[in-house]
């Protein structure tokens, strides 16, 4: 293993560099005979000197049977275990065996693939070279991440992604290696902002001649990469990138159609396509202070919804971020002199379940994105009955019975959406005191409406097998709530939310 490869450089650095608790127990299951390398993200982000952060992702190869290596790591850690197949267009590689270890907040995935063929360090460096861009194409063996004398830890770069880090670049290994993947393609504007890299000028014209390849990528893979942008608290800058270069168009048509309406009347100072992205830029830092905008009783549940395995609510908020206004272009009318968007909230939310069916965001978060564009103005309709002194208790209980579990993203996707529209402060002002009004009117009045629960202790505890405890009533009260603001209204619901408690607090 110590001879230098044909086509490649070997670099050192200290093994420590790269070393994680979890890798000891990695080495633990493994056949005493195989080889294990560490390889891709982990490697660039170590070199980067990058923060871990709470979702650790880490890929590695392994000359043994990947799947018996991840059942027993599972084992092992108290994971869950899964497999998946990697497909692009034209690329199909061996079963992914994936462990997933959630210690909140941090999140723990570890992918082992095989590494095939006799020559090890040749299999190693094709499958390296075969990988989307120079800063993911790097290895280091575990057994060197291990020792604490390390030193001389080899680094394998075959595509000189190492040079390319120092000179700030995201270059890909090859543009064959993108078409035969082009989530890859999304990847690199992730990548590019996430990690502060330029990507090349030569990327940028594989991107202007071929971006419709991203038509024909896996939808699932493309949902996963979208989440994982969204996901970034930068993820305006990414969305940006991708619609400067005409990759949001490909992937959602009716973005195109943006730059149509330059005017939005008014209430909006900006055109539309530069009003989504000061929305969505608006919007990420009103989560970063959310604090300051809603009380700590609003947010208990924010950030917790689980979607797709790995992502929240909150992505699940950008992504309606990006689509509130999407089926402006298509209501678009002159009225009396004026501007209109008539029902494009609803003919929106349509167009969402749309897009959400067709890239499999599944029912629950489909439906969720769909909910809060259809309601994105009722704040501002409700901070206009609130100033002419409109506003009435069966209108503020109406709200939190239809809207009370989108509630929190509601409210700040509004003050986002003021943000981007360019209202004055004033006007923001008024739409923080319709929501303190809102939320007032829930804690002094509407949580003292009496509701009888659908389900009564003894049914509570006959559906979940438990005994009388505190527990019981903690439910209870759990399932009013949901009655109160209309989540729950039959008796079955009443049961599925239940059993649906039981699920995700155990």
């Amino acid at each position: 293993m110590e001879a230098m490869f044909e086509k490649g450089v070997k670099h050192t650095a200290h093994g420590l560099n790269f070393y994680m608790t979890y890798f000891d127990d990695i080495a633990k299951v493994l056949p005493r005979e195989a080889y294990c390398f560490i390889v891709g993200g982990w490697v660039r982000d170590r070199l980067l000197g990058e923060p871990v952060g709470f979702h650790v992702d880490v890929d590695l190869m392994v000359t043994c049977n990947p799947k018996e290596v991840g059942k027993k790591l599972a084992e092992k850690i108290g994971g869950s275990y899964f497999e998946f197949e990697k497909r692009g267009l034209l690329l199909r590689r061996s079963t992914v065996a994936t462990v997933v270890l959630k210690v909140p907040p941090y999140k723990y995935r570890f992918d082992f693939a095989q590494i095939r063929g006799k020559d090890v360090e040749k299999a190693l460096v094709e499958d390296l070279l075969s990988r989307d861009y120079t800063a993911n194409a790097m290895a280091v063996s575990i057994d060197d991440v291990l020792s604490l004398g390390a030193k001389q830890t080899i680094i394998y770069d075959p595509a000189h992604g190492v040079e390319d880090l120092e000179q700030g670049l995201l270059r890909p290994v090859s543009f064959k290696n993108l078409e035969e993947d082009p989530v890859r393609i999304l990847r690199g504007f992730r990548l590019a902002v996430e990690k502060s890299l330029s990507l090349t000028e030569d990327f940028y014209q594989f991107v202007e001649k071929k971006g419709q390849l991203l038509k024909k990528a896996p939808p699932e893979r493309v949902t996963l990469e979208l989440f994982k942008i969204m996901r970034n608290n930068n993820s305006h800058k990414v969305l940006q990138d991708l619609y400067t270069h005409g990759l949001l168009q490909v992937l959602f048509p009716d973005t195109a159609r943006w730059k149509e309406v330059k005017e939005q009347g008014e209430h909006h100072i900006y055109p539309l396509e530069e009003h989504v992205f000061k929305v969505l830029e608006a919007l990420e830092r009103v989560i970063l202070e959310r604090d300051r905008y809603l009380p700590a009783e609003l947010l208990q549940n924010f950030g917790k919804m689980e979607v797709l395995g790995e992502f929240s609510d909150v992505e699940l908020l950008k992504l309606s971020a990006l689509f509130h206004d999407i089926a402006k272009p298509h209501t678009l009318e002159i009225r009396e002199g004026k501007v209109t968007f008539y029902n494009h909230n609803s003919l929106g939310a349509d167009m969402v379940k749309q897009y959400g069916k067709a890239y499999r965001w599944g029912d629950e978060s489909t439906d969720f994105v769909s909910k809060l564009v259809r309601e994105h103005l009722r704040p501002f309709y409700l901070r206009e009955s609130l100033s002419k002194g409109q506003l009435t208790d069966r209108g503020r209980a109406n709200f939190w019975k239809e809207c009370g579990h989108i509630a929190p993203h509601l409210f700040l996707h509004a003050i986002a959406d003021a943000i981007g529209s360019g209202d004055k402060e004033a006007e923001i002002e008024r739409l923080l005191q319709t929501i303190h009004n809102l939320v007032e009117f829930r804690r002094e009045k509407l949580s003292k409406l009496p509701i009888k629960s659908l389900l009564d202790g003894r049914e509570i505890m006959e559906l979940l097998g438990i005994g009388q405890g505190p527990e019981v009533g903690m439910i209870k009260k759990a399932l009013e709530e949901a009655q109160m603001e209309g989540r729950v209204k039959t008796k079955e619901e009443a049961k599925k939310f239940v059993l649906s408690l039981k699920q995700q607090y155990g």
